[in-house]
């Protein structure tokens, strides 16, 4: 999708807080990712003025939780690679709700 805010050339998401994030922004919903036996945190989606999309995860960082940004696209290899098709269809769903 052409409004999706992609990750840089690193292998690292983008890291920013929450509070950098532009204040006109629509919060489409969010979904748990399923990353290692109990931890799920949560993943919500965002669109921008511009119409960008990009997702916030809430991940733990040492001894504190710390936002990551992603696109799309790489919750989509997260999940096609896990073999979770229940979380692609939840990540599909939301995005298709975001472009309507």
């Amino acid at each position: 999708m052409s409004h999706e805010i992609e990750r840089t050339r690193s292998s690292e998401p983008l890291r920013t807080r929450s509070s950098e994030l532009p204040s006109a922004v629509d919060r489409i919903g969010r979904l748990r990712i399923p990353l290692a036996g109990p931890y799920r945190p949560w993943a919500s989606l965002y669109r921008l003025p511009d119409g960008r999309l990009l997702w916030a995860i809430r991940l733990w960082e040492g001894d504190r939780v710390e936002s990551r940004i992603v696109g799309t696209s790489t919750l989509r290899r997260f999940a096609d690679g896990n073999r979770l098709p229940r979380l692609r269809a939840e990540i599909d769903a939301l995005v298709a709700r975001a472009t309507v």
